[in-house]
């Protein structure tokens, strides 16, 4: 349901040594490094449950603790039917969530009535602010760098699975 008209067997996630979930979603890796801090090391968990009839991994979790002390949770499939796409941040003055399908961020304070922010850009807007912000030099847009950082997290949790302990994050 994520991308209609499209059979999800033939695409890049479908297959091992390209895709899966943890590629095909990395960028909910990206925004937890990117807010939280990037780790050190990764536990994670892979399955396929034969549902899609993919080579790659249908689901995934991952666990690392940021440099701050942060605890960071990720939990990626591709079984999900209805499209969701959401980040929370629990701490001691209240919790914060986005939604990026719904395009809000929620604001969660004790003994408050929660705040609710919405995106004012159409999607169409967001792209061009961002292939702007990439013509001006990338300021604000994530670096070739991160990218690669992002690749290794997933790389790390692909190898914890395998070994069922906490593996280091090459080149971190």
């Amino acid at each position: 349901d994520w991308r209609p008209g499209r059979d999800h067997r033939a695409g890049y996630a479908a297959r091992a040594g390209e895709g899966g979930v943890l590629r095909d979603l990395i960028h909910d890796v990206d925004y937890a490094g990117w807010l939280f801090g990037w780790p050190e090391s990764v536990w994670g968990r892979l399955v396929n449950h034969g549902r899609l009839g993919l080579k790659a991994e249908e689901a995934a979790d991952l666990r690392w603790t940021a440099p701050g002390g942060t605890q960071v949770s990720i939990g990626l499939d591709l079984l999900t039917r209805v499209p969701r796409r959401r980040m929370a941040a629990y701490g001691e003055r209240g919790t914060l969530e986005w939604d990026g399908v719904g395009q809000t961020v929620r604001l969660w304070r004790p003994g408050r009535t929660a705040a609710v922010f919405q995106a004012s850009q159409t999607a169409p807007e967001r792209l061009l602010a961002q292939d702007r912000a990439f013509l001006r030099g990338g300021r604000g847009i994530a670096s070739a760098a991160d990218g690669v950082r992002a690749l290794a997290v997933c790389d790390a949790a692909r190898r914890a699975s395998k070994s069922g302990r906490t593996e280091r994050v090459r080149g971190s």
